[in-house]
């Protein structure tokens, strides 16, 4: 079939999530390898996004390919459910074990992110009722992505609530998330307290600590354009969820395996969380597969107890062969410090160059998450027409990469695994396509 016949055979049948039904970017993708993606066109593009931030460790890596082969031959497919065991599952709690934060070594395998998060909702809620409290509420972050199912769609807060589920699942309490640059409370770091931490204190006292369960967030905010919290924010939430017994989820889905220059981005702020949701790198987009990693204590306190949580697919032991290798890679190839090295680069880059045009107000984010903010002026920080951000995806396309862009944030999460020589040429696209901005390419 030709381009255009695919392109209109996938706009009349099949659906794309986030966004508007029968319309798809116009081009089809059919190969890749590293960091490199070619269409049905032969048209190469660079993957600046990582494509849904899940591919950290490039595109088409034969030993990952091998390993899933070799899984294949022995063992395809054994099931978890009702007590059944297979040994891939065993040796990856073991290998995983090994690199979450201390005390985080017991585990439950989903198959999303989105999976991940409402078996950690699930987890709390039977957690806090083998306690014998009735603790159900679950507070989140304005701006917050934690997926799009029915069980978490209430925890995500994207795009002014189109994602909300009508009716609402209820128990689920919004705060204002950490935006320095936009700061919801209209204050200043580091003059302002930590006003965006010390209100889930607030939220708890006012909802009754009695009736809180969990206080989920992402470490770094990924959906909503890479905004990376102050320095200060989660050791203070960490140390309020202590004081209220309230369990910590951290949101590692984007986050996890390298992409913030720490194997997990906790790491920069030294907290252990109680749970923590993994996706996404822990198999860099080979196949489908999450995990949940938790506290001892929370094993101990369900110990004995019935597990309604799981299904067919958990802990598929082909899944399990590709993230012990692909853990392996993070490792053994030293990933965490490559990003810490090509994302310091990146952002001082940034900060010297896109922050001098006119049209860029701020620079955000952490190793390889990173953003620069696009603002009609820098004084009123007003924020530009819709319709940037088809200009920009558009014109990155004609430049030759694939970007990531988000309303009027811009961001750059290529593979983890980019040289530096590729981040410098990715680095040149992208501020060709910031300095090309026009007034009317911004005007709302």
């Amino acid at each position: 079939m030709r381009t255009e016949d695919l392109i209109k055979y996938d706009n009349e049948h099949i659906l794309h999530g986030l966004a508007l039904v029968g319309k798809n970017q116009g081009f089809v993708i059919e190969s890749a390898d590293g960091v490199l993606l070619k269409d049905t066109d032969g048209k190469v593009l660079m993957d600046l996004s990582a494509q849904a931030i899940n591919v950290n460790l490039g595109h088409n890596r034969r030993d990952i390919l091998e390993v899933a082969k070799a899984q294949m031959d022995k063992l395809t497919f054994s099931f978890l459910l009702r007590g059944f065991v297979n040994l891939p599952s065993i040796q990856l709690a073991q290998k995983l074990a090994t690199i979450v934060p201390k005390g985080l070594d017991h585990f439950l395998w989903t198959h999303t992110g989105a999976d991940t998060v409402d078996c950690a909702f699930r987890l709390a809620n039977l957690y806090w009722k083998a306690k014998g409290a009735r603790k159900y509420k679950i507070i989140s972050l304005r701006h917050s992505y934690h997926g799009t199912t029915r069980g978490v769609a209430m925890a995500t807060n994207l795009a002014k609530g189109i994602i909300e589920e009508m009716p609402p699942a209820p128990g689920h309490i919004r705060i204002p998330n950490y935006y320095c640059y936009r700061c919801p409370f209209d204050k200043e770091y580091p003059g302002c307290g930590i006003q965006c931490a010390k209100f889930l204190e607030y939220t708890i006292e006012n909802e009754g600590k009695d009736s809180v369960a969990a206080f989920i967030a992402e470490p770094e905010q990924g959906a909503t354009g890479f905004i990376a919290p102050p320095p200060e924010y989660w050791p203070m939430v960490r140390e309020i969820c202590t004081k209220y017994d309230v369990l910590l989820i951290a949101d590692e889905v984007m986050t996890g395996f390298a992409r913030t220059g720490k194997m997990f981005a906790v790491e920069h702020w030294n907290v252990v969380p109680d749970m923590m949701c993994l996706s996404k790198g822990i198999v860099a987009g080979y196949l489908p597969f999450g995990a949940l990693a938790f506290s001892g204590e929370i094993f101990r306190a369900l110990s004995g107890q019935f597990l309604p949580l799981g299904s067919t697919e958990s802990g598929n032991p082909v899944c399990c062969a590709v993230a012990i290798k692909c853990i392996d890679i993070y490792v053994k190839e030293r990933i965490p410090e490559h990003v810490a090295q090509v994302g310091q680069r990146a952002r001082s880059r940034m900060e010297k160059e896109f922050l001098a045009l006119p049209h860029v107000g701020t620079v955000d984010g952490l190793g390889l998450m990173l953003a620069v903010e696009i603002v009609t002026d820098k004084e009123s920080k007003g924020m530009p027409s819709p319709k940037l951000t088809n200009i920009i995806q558009r014109r990155g396309i004609e430049k030759g990469a694939l970007l990531r862009v988000v309303g009027n944030r811009l961001g750059y999460s290529p593979p983890c695994t980019i040289t530096q020589e590729e981040s410098d040429r990715a680095l040149d696209i992208l501020y060709s396509v910031l300095s090309e901005l026009k007034p009317q390419d911004l005007a709302p």
